[in-house]
């Protein structure tokens, strides 16, 4: 509008819409929490039975369940144990790291990426001042931006090439490390899932990120440092699909009937927030999958259990190397030197809360890096700009209010 009066942008999202939705929704979480309240007391009876079986029994169940079935194997350990928190090292160093990163847009000034990647080591018990460090590493090459087909590359191979530098990340830290014991810990899954969704035409390149990733594992198992992978609010079902298969008739399993979901919108977190105090872990287990298979082979067969951090009914799920579980003091001191983390966040690990603090790239740091990638573009001649798209795209998003 004229006269000095502001243009004042419609919202885009129609509240008149949505707000229905919402107190369905709202019924729907209410509901789904009195079927998981209800279906307790046989998930729990359940996983005594599955403990109390025999383990050729068990183990015949597991053999005829096949390849593709989603479930959990129980470790040396009591399927329905419980142990407390281990006594805490005088001294321990812990390390955690955690990425970010900008994807390639079409549209902007210039086609390329970033990884950003933020790492801190801290000594407890010591007046050590903690160690910092972040990478940030631009791709731009034609090697880093297409694959083998000629393809633009896809996010899942950033996000591949990010988790990867997270995992080399703690391993260099780890070399640095002075007095044991240590420990290691991602915001993340210790299997590297991105390796089957970076797409096809990515294999060798895939095959190179994996070998990078297993050897910076081998660094670590090396240095005696015990590693882990933190993984706040899971949605997993794999001990639920164990205790499920102990259930069955032998002569009922096969690799279809397995693949049914006896307990719809249960989880494992449902079971174990009910099972273990404060402090306290589950029993191990190991994920059935070809990838987890991969990774035996390298000798870094993935293992789990569940940690209550505290304080209250919070359950996260830990993964670790089989390496860790099978050496009481390395998965003790991961154990006590998780709990201890977390007491200064409420039950996230603060080296990871700082971690993601170095890692993350603000909009105030991409808009900095864009000016000088405009600059520099310019004095190469280069004078395309983003595209028509992304600039009227900028006008809607800033929303500014324009004097006329």
């Amino acid at each position: 509008m004229r006269n000095g009066c502001s243009i004042h942008y419609p919202m885009s999202l129609n509240l008149s819409q949505i707000l229905p939705q919402i107190s369905r929704l709202g019924e729907s979480i209410a509901e789904r929490r009195r079927m998981q309240q209800e279906a307790l007391p046989t998930l729990k009876s359940h996983l005594e039975h599955a403990s109390e079986m025999e383990a050729d029994a068990l183990n015949a169940r597991l053999s005829k369940a096949g390849d593709r079935w989603p479930g959990a194997a129980p470790c040396d350990e009591p399927i329905n144990a419980v142990f407390p928190a281990p006594s805490l090292p005088e001294t321990y160093t812990i390390i955690g790291a955690d990425g970010s990163q900008i994807y390639p847009d079409r549209h902007a000034l210039a086609f390329y990426y970033l990884i950003n990647i933020g790492s801190i080591s801290v000594t407890h018990g010591s007046q050590d001042t903690p160690l910092v460090n972040q990478a940030s590493s631009l791709f731009y090459t034609q090697d880093d931006l297409y694959d083998q087909r000629g393809k633009p590359i896809q996010p899942a191979m950033v996000n591949l090439r990010r988790d990867v530098g997270e995992m080399q990340a703690l391993a260099t830290a780890a070399k640095k490390v002075t007095s044991h014991p240590a420990l290691a810990i991602l915001d993340n899954s210790l299997l590297l899932w991105m390796t089957l969704e970076a797409g096809v035409g990515a294999q060798k390149e895939i095959d190179l990120q994996l070998r990078a990733y297993l050897e910076a594992i081998d660094t670590l198992r090396d240095e005696n440092v015990s590693l882990a992978g933190f993984i706040d609010r899971p949605r997993n079902a794999n001990v639920l699909a164990l205790t499920q298969l102990a259930g069955m008739m032998l002569e009922d399993i096969t690799p279809e009937t397995v693949q049914t979901n006896f307990y719809p919108g249960l989880v494992d977190y449902d079971l174990f927030r009910t099972l273990i105090p404060a402090g306290s872990r589950s029993a191990r287990f190991t994920y059935s999958s070809p990838l987890n298979r991969d990774f035996e082979t390298a000798g870094h067969q993935i293992q789990f259990f569940y940690l209550n951090p505290g304080p209250g009914k919070h359950v996260v799920r830990v993964e670790i190397p089989a390496w860790v579980g099978q050496q009481p003091a390395l998965l003790n001191n991961l154990h006590a030197g998780l709990l201890h983390d977390c007491q200064t966040t409420g039950g996230f690990p603060y080296v990871l809360v700082r971690a993601h603090e170095l890692a993350v790239v603000n909009p105030h740091e991409r808009e900095t890096l864009e000016r000088y990638l405009e600059r520099r573009l310019l004095q190469a001649g280069d004078t395309m700009g983003p595209s028509q798209k992304s600039i009227t795209k900028g006008w809607t998003q800033n929303r500014r209010r324009h004097r006329l």
